[in-house]
């Protein structure tokens, strides 16, 4: 569906707000404010908070979950994954960086209008059959499948939550930022391979 202008700045808007101060603490009126519209515009086309939140909510997990999806279903070897996951969730934050903080944000402070989003099922049987495969042949060393999922998601994500610090206390301009994710995509897969992979 094409949205107009305004229900696109009322959207941005709230995926801003939502991000920075969590569903419980968001008033419409805070999100009118931010897109710039009256309350009225804004239940117009929205109507709730609750069908705001639900339309923010699954078009960022529609883009999350077809990440996954499109890496587990490629037919290349578990280690390329691991580097895809990496370098293809960088450029999706890069690209949607408010995404990164509504993401792990909201999932601690409103878990269940999250985690029914998230195809977790799915990627989870896949990933962590594959892992057992490979360890089972020897191929790599025994790990946990939370701490696997733990290594690669929270060194991706990182860099998108503490942004402001680095810029603030590591003196990391724009450029520099830019430049520290795209070593990123290259350091961060093959120190978890270099850790799983027996040579």
């Amino acid at each position: 569906m094409q949205l107009n202008s305004t229900e696109e700045k009322i959207k941005k808007a709230a995926l801003k707000v939502f991000s920075d101060k969590g569903y419980a603490q968001t008033k419409t009126r805070d999100i009118a404010s931010n897109a710039g519209v009256n309350i009225s515009t804004l239940h117009y086309y929205y109507r709730s908070k609750d069908r705001l939140f639900k339309m923010v909510s699954d078009e960022v997990f529609e883009k999350f979950n077809k990440i996954s999806h499109d890496i587990l279903d490629a037919d290349i070897p578990f280690e390329e994954k691991i580097r895809r996951f990496v370098s293809d969730y960088t450029d999706f934050y890069k690209a949607n960086p408010k995404l990164a903080s509504f993401i792990i944000f909201e999932s601690e402070r409103n878990p269940e209008k999250v985690f029914d989003n998230i195809d977790f099922e799915r990627f989870d049987q896949k990933a962590e059959r594959e892992l057992r495969q490979l360890i089972q042949r020897g191929v790599i060393r025994p790990i946990s499948y939370p701490n696997f999922v733990l290594n690669m998601v929270s060194m991706t994500v990182f860099p998108f939550l503490n942004k402001h610090m680095l810029h603030k206390f590591n003196g990391l301009t724009e450029k520099d930022f830019e430049d520290l994710l795209e070593e990123r995509k290259i350091m961060v897969p093959q120190m978890i391979i270099d850790h799983l992979y027996l040579k």
